[in-house]
């Protein structure tokens, strides 16, 4: 298996806790168990984890590439890393979440048929990632190779202006197989509870799907995940894998401050 960390973003709406952009958004630091560290080493950590995976790609733009490159140095990773860049140097031409996808496939050989984990690189989460793997096992086992799995969870009825407005919603039948996505389609539009997180297992012939997904994508199609998480759904089986512990988008800075407030006080 092989992971890539998607870390092109430029955080706008982070540039108060990034210092109007000097620091990539994956480099803001978390308390994590009483430890300080950049949100990166924290999903390293989960990764490395992980025995089945062999390499971790993380594709970066340009102006943050020297500076995650530096960090992976220092951190000294026990798997291999690769890092490519999508070649944007600003917010304005910005390549977005599924160019870096495309690039990871591009870096990965063609007779590589092992499966994709695919991440953000601004989430936290608690659960441990072999866990996922496995069901994505048994999800092979009972339904044969050609599966992908989305991660998910279900919010609280209290928060589906939120979710509605934020997030792609998963809509899902009784076996966890997704039958669509609707991203931010609103309150008015809403159809479940489930939300899409930023964290995948692809197999490695649907996601070469996005060669096909880019060469007709246009707009927002193009540059928002959802939008192609929706058109695998449509073109392969996918299921999700719905969690109920803590998982955090870092997208403002409220969010990134609850966030380190939530680990300065956790003790496990």
């Amino acid at each position: 298996m092989k992971a890539v960390i998607l870390a092109g973003g430029y955080a706008n709406r982070l540039r108060s806790v990034t210092n109007d952009g000097e620091i990539a958004k994956t480099m803001l630091p978390i308390t994590v168990n009483g430890e300080e560290k950049p949100i990166l080493f924290h999903l390293m950590e989960k990764i490395e984890k992980m025995p089945n995976v062999d390499e971790i790609i993380i594709v970066v733009n340009d102006k943050y590439k020297k500076q995650i490159s530096e960090a992976m140095f220092f951190y000294q990773p026990k798997k291999q890393v690769s890092i490519y860049s999508d070649g944007s140097n600003c917010p304005e031409n910005a390549k977005g979440a599924n160019a870096a996808i495309q690039i990871a496939n591009q870096h990965i050989p063609e007779h590589y048929f092992g499966d994709i984990l695919v991440m953000a690189s601004d989430n936290y989460f608690e659960f441990d990632l072999m866990d996922l793997y496995y069901y994505f096992e048994q999800l092979k086992a009972d339904w044969g190779d050609d599966v992908n799995l989305v991660v998910s969870k279900k919010y609280p009825n209290k928060d589906k202006e939120f979710i509605a407005k934020n997030f792609g919603i998963l809509n899902i039948d009784k076996n966890n197989r997704i039958l669509s996505l609707d991203e931010k389609p609103g309150i008015e539009n809403l159809k479940s509870n489930n939300v899409s997180l930023a964290l995948y297992i692809f197999n490695r012939y649907d996601l070469k799907l996005i060669e096909n997904y880019m060469a007709e994508a246009t707009g927002k199609a193009r540059d928002s995940l959802g939008y192609f998480i929706n058109y695998i759904i449509q073109n392969c089986a996918s299921f999700t894998y719905p969690i109920k512990g803590t998982f955090l988008d870092i997208g403002t800075p409220e969010e990134y401050y609850r966030l380190a407030g939530e680990n300065i006080n956790t003790k496990k």
